[in-house]
């Protein structure tokens, strides 16, 4: 057998390589809800095209990217952050994603918030305290919404 990269194997079953990408640096397994309930329906995540675009040319333009939550179910979106509109936040409109950066150095972080910014992320929040482990760059696209939803073209904050 030929050695593959993390994204050439894809899923490997009996034998059979079955792609699983959704751009050729981002699966399915990582954009999918990480909530318990095995009937979700963001298991397989129908990813908004324009965002998973933006996404790929920010991995283009930096470095490997690693996902910790991408599309989120109502349910667990609502878990995660109880105060969300009866819509739930923009995880749930898969249009965002948060990105690990504790083991980013400095240099880096500035290059990938540069170019999220570049790109047109219209959503950018920071998780910069606690653990290096547990902090993230969540980088969304709300301007793709229409306006009714309710999160404005623009925002930037910290947790």
């Amino acid at each position: 057998m030929r050695d593959l990269t993390r994204r050439q194997f894809g899923f490997f079953i009996g034998g059979l390589i079955m792609s699983s990408l959704i751009t050729p640096h981002f699966s399915v397994a990582e954009m999918q809800c990480r909530c318990s309930d095995s009937n979700c329906d963001r298991k397989d995540p129908d990813m908004n095209s324009d965002f998973m675009k933006m996404l790929e040319e920010l991995r283009l333009t930096t470095f490997p990217l690693r996902i910790s939550s991408g599309a989120r179910c109502l349910a667990h979106d609502k878990k995660i952050s109880p105060k969300k509109n009866h819509r739930g936040g923009v995880h749930v409109q898969a249009v965002a994603c948060d990105i690990v950066v504790g083991h980013l150095g400095q240099s880096q972080l500035i290059k990938l918030l540069d170019n999220c910014r570049s790109i047109g992320f219209s959503g950018l929040g920071f998780s910069f305290s606690g653990d290096r482990k547990s902090r993230f760059l969540h980088a969304d696209s709300r301007h793709l919404l229409p306006e009714d939803y309710g999160f404005g073209k623009e925002a930037v904050w910290s947790y």
